[in-house]
């Protein structure tokens, strides 16, 4: 069996206070087929050879994720959601900021997947320095663990577009829109942490 890869993206934004909560959300999987089975379902979307563009739960329609979903709700995947109250607060969208609640994530993700080979972002910043900042300190809030760290591109590498999907879904539920993508994946969610933003920054400052 392969080692667990990790997809990791988010669902709404730290500075917009119009967004109460923002969801992070991970995926882990040690078949890739597992990811590839849900995609391949969704038949009508455009495809680059083989490969499916990239697939956004804002943007995709009803049809679309129910296919989606569907299928990826049999899959031999782990989910794993931090819902992170903001309280009304406008926070900067910082390397620490964003690695605060990916870390807290990721602390309970690697106490259930023993040897990770890697963890895969949908990249959220685009300076090299914020990444390799966010790279950082995420490493030092998770301890001495040697991960692999990628930042990739959602049309390059379609697979990161499942945690979007999972991400969005949650984020539908926590807002009171939809709950029905939420149910429909909510079997294979294996840890649902709910926090504030101040206990949040709190766990950060106890790990420096």
């Amino acid at each position: 069996m392969n080692k667990p890869v990790i997809y990791i993206d988010e669902s709404g934004t730290l500075p917009d206070p119009k967004d109460r909560v923002i969801i992070v959300a991970a995926v882990g999987v040690q078949e890739l087929y597992a990811l590839d089975l849900s995609f391949k379902s969704v038949k009508k979307r455009r495809t680059i050879g083989e490969k499916p563009l990239e697939l956004k739960f804002y943007k995709a329609g009803t049809k679309t994720k129910d296919l989606f979903f569907e299928k990826l709700s049999k899959q031999p995947i782990s989910i794993f959601i931090l819902v992170a109250d903001k309280m009304g607060r406008k926070i900067p969208d910082t390397p620490e900021n964003f690695a605060t609640l990916c870390g807290l994530l990721l602390s309970e993700i690697l106490h259930f997947y023993a040897g990770v080979q890697s963890i895969i972002f949908d990249r959220h910043f685009h300076k090299d320095q914020d990444e390799k900042q966010f790279n950082k300190i995420l490493i030092n809030f998770l301890g001495s663990r040697k991960l692999q760290l990628e930042h990739v591109n959602s049309i390059e590498n379609y697979r990161v577009n499942v945690a979007d999907m999972v991400a969005g879904a949650v984020f539908s539920k926590e807002t009171g829109k939809e709950d029905k993508f939420y149910e429909m994946i909510k079997s294979k969610i294996v840890g649902e942490i709910k926090i504030n933003w101040p206990e949040a920054k709190r766990r950060l400052l106890e790990q420096k």
